[in-house]
């Protein structure tokens, strides 16, 4: 049975028995992998609604240089257009808000652990991760729900947690074409013992995530009933799929505009956010053609 966090989340059980059990290497390497930015998990567990809230987040970062110059890099980028040059952290919590400021930090973390991971494979696992925390953080203001873009961000790290443990048995799995998403997590139980949502709900776990990421890495392919936060997670990952950003190909998969329409965004304007987004993390102008990977079905 899930087990409440006492915020209103269910901790994901990854210890059901109707799973596959583990084959015990796989748990065995993911065990060893070094843990998530200490720093980013500290300012997750840090409540914007606290009036100690700005120091709390200065001193974090105080206690990560690596870190806060990234952070600085980022807010001085073309994307934020601040009209004057922010040189010091609390500059930039107060130009850009704690929220933000998370949301980017835990961006500068995944591309941290992205970068750990040198496979050709992890690419579109990271343009997927972006994707959908973009897609995310303006379902979320549709709904008045804040924090879903870091949960969006994370929500397939398991996938990245495979891959940096079996390499080239995953990266075959992320360029085989399934015909859909639950024949593509059963074939991961099969090689792994564990499909990428237990895994992803492992590393969590571990590594000591907030409950609500955990639920978002474990549940965002269930078809159960949810948390708003949790379908913002769900239809943004699929959303983002459909625009030309998807996780692992399917057949089942039309890349087209009509989720991002029924949920209420211009397509046009989410990819060009991307773009953005992503030119801000690997510097440079947007040099990836907004449409660019999206009108077209891929597969027959």
């Amino acid at each position: 049975m899930p087990v409440s966090g006492g915020d209103g989340e269910m901790r994901p059980d990854i210890h059901r028995t109707d799973c596959a059990e583990p084959q015990a290497g796989v748990v065995e390497r993911l065990s060893k992998l070094p843990p998530f930015r200490p720093a980013c998990l500290h300012l997750l567990a840090v409540s914007t609604e606290t009036g100690s809230a700005m120091d709390d987040f200065a001193n974090i970062f105080l206690g990560d240089p690596a870190m806060a110059a990234d952070l600085l890099l980022v807010a001085n980028s073309m994307e934020f257009g601040s009209r004057c040059r922010i040189e010091t952290i609390r500059h930039a919590l107060s130009y850009l808000g704690l929220e933000r400021v998370r949301s980017l930090a835990s961006t500068i973390a995944l591309r941290m652990e992205v970068g750990q991971t040198p496979h050709e494979s992890v690419r579109p696992l990271w343009l997927h991760s972006i994707a959908s925390a973009v897609i995310a953080e303006q379902l979320g203001a549709l709904h008045g729900v804040q924090g879903v873009y870091t949960a969006a961000l994370v929500h397939d790290l398991g996938r990245l947690g495979l891959l940096s443990v079996e390499h080239e048995r995953y990266a075959l799995v992320l360029g085989t074409v399934f015909e859909d998403i639950y024949e593509a997590n059963r074939m991961e139980e099969i090689l792994f013992g564990m499909d990428h949502c237990k895994t992803g709900a492992f590393l969590g776990e571990k590594w000591g995530f907030p409950i609500g990421l955990q639920a978002s890495m474990f549940a965002h392919h269930a078809n159960e009933q949810m948390s708003l936060p949790r379908r913002i997670v769900q239809a943004a990952c699929e959303i983002a799929a459909s625009l030309g950003f998807p996780e692992v190909q399917r057949r089942d998969q039309d890349a087209s505009d009509e989720l991002c329409k029924k949920a209420g965004l211009s397509p046009d304007a989410v990819c060009d956010q991307i773009a953005k987004r992503m030119a801000t993390l690997e510097g440079g102008a947007p040099a990836m053609a907004p449409r660019a990977l999206h009108g077209e079905k891929v597969f027959t």
